[in-house]
């Protein structure tokens, strides 16, 4: 007779466990809705070489997910992340995307001057705060 099946909390889960659900969710995935991810930085270094800014971005499904964004406090509003945008959007295209989303609680009005629409949005995440979803059609492509 084989053991019960339980339900564990795990509030220190081991690396493994969690890169183990992560796979397991990714192979269903593969199997039900075939497509694989691209991820791609677009990266800001100033003349040493330093980081100073970029975007981290992942195209799957013909979508852009913009995963974050940033730039340098002394750097900003130079229209570096208006730029980190619009290239990350343009090789998104260039990859057959249609649409770029994104989620923020900090930037809402960066994002909508460049025509992101919000299409969700999740009170008190984090508390005191709204985490937006937003969207932006990069194509005329169905989608």
């Amino acid at each position: 007779m084989k053991p019960p099946i339980e339900i564990v909390l795990d509030e220190k889960p081991r690396r493994g466990d969690r890169k183990r659900l992560e796979r397991e969710i990714d192979r269903f995935n593969a199997r039900t809705v075939p497509g694989e991810d691209e991820r791609f930085c677009l990266l800001l270094r100033d003349g040493e070489g330093s980081l100073v800014g970029g975007l981290d971005g992942v195209i799957g499904w013909a979508w852009l997910f913009v995963d974050s964004l940033w730039v340098h406090e002394e750097l900003r509003g130079r229209g570096f992340g208006r730029e980190l945008l619009a290239r990350a959007e343009r090789f998104a295209a260039t990859r057959g995307c249609h649409s770029a989303w994104l989620d923020t609680f900090q930037a809402r009005g960066f994002y909508e001057r460049f025509g992101y629409a919000v299409f969700a949005s999740l009170e008190d995440y984090p508390p005191g705060q709204t985490k937006y979803f937003l969207r932006k059609r990069l194509t005329d492509a169905p989608g």
